[in-house]
């Protein structure tokens, strides 16, 4: 048979790989000049490729997540020996992010390209597919030079809109709703924040590990838990770019509230509270050991209170309130749109989808992989391990 793949990222290039181990004909079309043109990029370059703590319990999905037996199946120790057994040798930090030895996304790219060219895959770059027909003895696809080629089955991998400063598009989409699918509207996800800054003027350049929620009324729409860092348009980092696809899901007043204070410490605080509540001390006193001084500032510009004044003069209504309630919210203006995101929501639904073979139930002998599936993980290379091990799984069916 002849299989098709559209899409030359990381999905793609492992799509093609699995697919030629069981069929003779086997062809990988993109739009740039090299594979992995994205996958060159991640990591800040260094190629975070997956994560030791990969789960289907940290995967969502901007309509309802249906894939949780590939990565089940296909888990991190999976990926680590898929790619030992390739040559790719890798390394993870304590939490997990997960490197090639090389520390180079680049190299890994050229790597992946050579090894489709030892392993017979026919590579054509710099053509878009701008047709999807289907047939009677298979799938014809159309180039944006008028070729047209004809599989017996092909297999999607191409990416969403985020960073098309990389020549990245969901045009395919388009095709794709042509021929019946259900699709997910695009937008920005995995994406910085931005927000009013009534609330916090002064933190500018302040990263810390907080507790972040997206407030829609007095209902919590999504929250987490990780480092941010605020900026002077609002909020950046893992832990509100891994809630920030809930944004399109919930237009009009919706607020960020973001709580400096963990858990684990906020008894050891209030033990502490309790020593110094009849003394003349000053709540900055207080709050020294545990939090960054701009946000101590902050918290008491907040407040409206003198930063002089001593607890023992304050009551204990306005003490109890304070102290239980160290956070801050600032208005949700919107993401910072799809050039400074990591992922987009544009995507075939998953309800027109073999959740198994990720085969097409609309089209036959179409299949699917990467990031045109609803899938959503948090930053630290989940998203790269989905590419991987969905291309695996769709090489495997076709």
């Amino acid at each position: 048979m002849r299989i098709g793949v559209i899409g030359g990222g990381p999905a793609g290039i492992f799509s093609a790989l699995e697919a030629k181990k069981t069929q003779e004909f086997v062809t990988i079309i993109d739009k740039n000049a090299f594979l992995g043109r994205k996958l060159s990029s991640t990591g800040a370059g260094r190629g975070n490729l997956t994560n030791s703590n990969v789960d289907p319990g940290v995967y969502s999905a901007f309509d309802n997540f249906a894939y949780s037996g590939i990565i089940k199946k296909y888990d991190f120790d999976f990926l680590v020996d898929y790619f030992s057994e390739l040559g790719i040798y890798t390394y993870h930090t304590d939490d997990g992010w997960t490197y090639p030895v090389s520390n180079s996304a680049r190299n890994l790219s050229k790597y992946l390209e050579e090894v489709l060219k030892q392993s017979n895959v026919e590579i054509i770059l710099n053509q878009t597919v701008i047709g999807i027909e289907k047939s009677d003895s298979g799938i014809q696809i159309k180039l944006d030079d008028n070729r047209r080629l004809h599989f017996d089955k092909v297999i999607i991998t191409t990416g969403g809109q985020a960073h098309p400063q990389l020549n990245a598009s969901d045009s395919i989409l388009i095709e794709l709703k042509k021929l019946g699918h259900k699709i997910i509207p695009s937008s920005p996800a995995l994406s910085p924040i931005l927000t009013t800054k009534t609330n916090s003027k002064l933190l500018n350049g302040v990263r810390i590990d907080v507790e972040v929620s997206i407030m829609n009324k007095a209902n919590v729409v999504a929250n987490t838990f990780g480092n941010v860092i605020f900026t002077e348009w609002g909020l950046n980092g893992p832990g509100v770019m891994n809630i920030s696809h809930y944004i399109a899901k919930n237009q009009g007043q919706i607020v960020l509230n973001i709580k400096f204070m963990q858990k684990e410490y906020l008894f050891k605080l209030l033990t502490l509270l309790k020593k110094y509540r009849n003394q003349s001390v000053t709540i900055e006193h207080v709050l020294l050991p545990f939090l960054p001084q701009k946000i101590i500032d902050q918290l008491i510009i907040n407040s409206k209170i003198d930063s002089q004044i001593q607890i023992n003069q304050l009551k204990e209504e306005f003490v109890q309130e304070f102290f239980s309630n160290l956070s801050i919210e600032e208005k949700i203006l919107g993401t910072r749109g799809f050039e400074y995101s990591q992922l987009s929501t544009g995507a075939v639904s998953s309800i027109d989808v073999n959740s198994n073979t990720l085969e097409s139930k609309i089209t036959p002998n179409l299949y699917f992989a990467g990031e045109v599936l609803d899938v959503i993980g948090p930053c630290g290379g989940y998203n790269l391990h989905w590419a991987f091990v969905s291309g695996i799984n769709a090489g495997r069916s076709v």
